[in-house]
């Protein structure tokens, strides 16, 4: 990357409101996941729909926490940032599912710009979440085929929100082991 747009980066960083996921707010972010958990399951008792979607809120909380990560509060330009090279940060998306179907399908906006994907896949009934460190920016994310004649690209480029399942196109097509697991649980870590 040039000199210059690095140092744009930079500024860019440095005005996002920035925080990082200590204990206590771990601690309140999983509280927040059972309350979040059982009224999904009281829902689907009332309605017998899928539920309540995972809140991206409570995914990016827990994948800062697990990979070290400062969470962007403001939430634009990026969910998270990398930090541990502090000359060279990286702007990190989160995407996260709680589908039990590998199929369901995570969408982007027409103007994606991040250094770094990271994907969480909630598995619910063992309060786990996996976390893949995916090594996709928003440039090689723009070559991914989203039907048989379109790419990202081609529809971010129509002003839509291309959709496909990263489990799919990502995970299983790289053949992609997590870079983290959180026990959401246990509060407990296990890094590859």
């Amino acid at each position: 990357m040039h000199p210059k747009h690095i140092m744009s980066k930079i500024e860019n960083i440095k005005a996002m409101d920035l925080v990082s996921v200590d204990n206590a707010r771990i601690k309140q972010v999983i509280d927040t996941y059972f309350h979040w958990k059982q009224l999904d399951a009281e829902i689907k008792t009332l309605s017998g729909t899928r539920g309540i979607n995972f809140p991206s809120e409570l995914s990016e909380y827990m994948a800062c926490y697990a990979l070290d990560l400062l969470v962007n509060k403001e939430g634009s330009n990026g969910d998270a940032v990398d930090m541990s090279d502090p000359d060279h940060p990286l702007v990190i998306e989160i995407k996260g599912s709680s589908a039990e179907q590998t199929s369901a399908p995570n969408s982007f906006s027409p103007s994606e710009h991040f250094d770094d994907l990271v994907y969480v896949r909630l598995e619910k009934y063992d309060d786990l979440l996996k976390i893949y460190r995916t090594g996709i920016d928003s440039e090689k994310l723009k070559n991914i085929k989203v039907n048989a004649t379109q790419t990202v690209a081609d529809q971010q480029a129509q002003g839509r929100r291309p959709r496909f399942s990263i489990q799919q196109k990502i995970v299983e097509e790289m053949g992609l082991e997590p870079d983290a697991v959180f026990y959401i649980r246990d509060k407990k870590i296990e890094r590859k």
